[in-house]
């Protein structure tokens, strides 16, 4: 292979850089020396060279290939090197594993070097002016009074934290159970009994004069009928069924009216009794969205209606969302 090209302004001598990339750590198309980061080109591993002084930021894109009607969109993970003036060059990376291995070493040699994009240094930086500001904002009257019964409430959560997880676990069950029709589990039912019907019929066959290709082909359908049935979670079974969930779910709740009933003036009802309801409710309300618990329910409600698969939402807000939106889904928000 012939010297590095560099991509910044500054440069390495030629024999130091020979040297330090044949030495350097690789990493797919990429590499990590003592003096730079090296870089694939389009045919070429490690074409591209910038020394760690210029390197400014180093993270992920996600794009997708471009459809040509004859097969599926493709994602393919680059590693973007941005550097100087704002100066970009991404690199594919074929495996998940080599890429965040590339980020982990680079974060402990060089801790000075940004693994996260400027835009989500951006957002980061405007989350946590709009955290410092909720933790100083100042409410009075009813707002204030809802806040102090939902820190409370919190404690009284955290004395008994596997009934908030259980009600969540057993939402989730129901509301999987729920979204299934009837008519689902009655055509699932029928290929069902199809399936055995073939491999019965293939068995039997075989004692008639069947041909053993035709008594193959038919118990091959039928097992993989069975197979498919059993393995689509639609049909019920002893250990997963409507009636079980529901039973599950309405002890759990019962399991928590019964906690919470020991602590006169419980500010939430038993079905959304969670640490993170009481959590975006304080939010809300120092958010001045809300002036009252029944306010900030309501606005809570309305946000986590609006949270489908079409919102894009931060890690966190992902998180929260994900946990506790079945307890509002399977008690129909009210």
């Amino acid at each position: 292979m012939g010297t590095p090209q560099p991509l910044s302004t500054v440069t390495i001598a030629p024999e130091e850089l020979r040297e330090d990339r044949k030495k350097c750590k690789k990493y797919d198309q990429c590499g990590l020396g003592e003096k730079a980061v090296y870089i694939g080109g389009a045919l070429t591993p490690r074409k591209f060279y910038i020394p760690y002084a210029q390197l400014t930021h180093v993270y992920k894109r996600v794009a997708v290939s471009k459809g040509s009607g004859k097969a599926f969109l493709t994602p393919i993970l680059y590693l973007v090197f941005r550097y100087e003036n704002g100066q970009e060059k991404q690199c594919s990376f074929r495996y998940l594993n080599d890429a965040d291995a590339l980020l982990t070493e680079l974060e402990h040699t060089h801790p000075e070097i940004s693994l996260k994009s400027p835009k989500s240094e951006a957002a980061d930086r405007e989350k946590a002016e709009r955290a410092a500001k909720l933790e100083k904002a100042e409410l009075q009257g009813e707002a204030a009074h809802a806040v102090r019964q939902l820190e409370k409430a919190k404690e009284v959560l955290h004395k008994r934290p596997g009934l908030s997880q259980e009600l969540i676990a057993r939402a989730r069950i129901k509301r999987s159970c729920d979204l299934i029709k009837p008519g689902w589990q009655v055509l699932a039912g029928l290929i069902l009994i199809a399936g055995i019907v073939c491999i019965a019929v293939a068995v039997a066959g075989l004692r008639f004069g069947l041909s053993k290709m035709t008594a193959l082909m038919l118990i091959l359908i039928g097992a993989a009928a069975v197979f498919m049935m059993m393995n689509s979670r639609v049909l019920p079974t002893p250990g997963r069924n409507r009636k079980k969930a529901d039973r599950e779910w309405k002890k759990a709740l019962d399991n928590m009216q019964h906690h919470i009933n020991s602590y006169p003036g419980f500010p939430l009802p038993a079905c959304y009794a969670h640490p993170i309801v009481c959590d975006r409710m304080i939010r809300i309300l120092k958010e001045q969205r809300a002036v009252d618990l029944e306010g900030a329910m309501a606005v809570l409600k309305e946000d986590l209606k609006g949270m489908d698969h079409t919102v894009a939402l931060d890690r966190q807000d992902y998180d929260e969302v994900i946990r506790i939106k079945p307890l509002f889904l399977v008690s129909d928000y009210r």
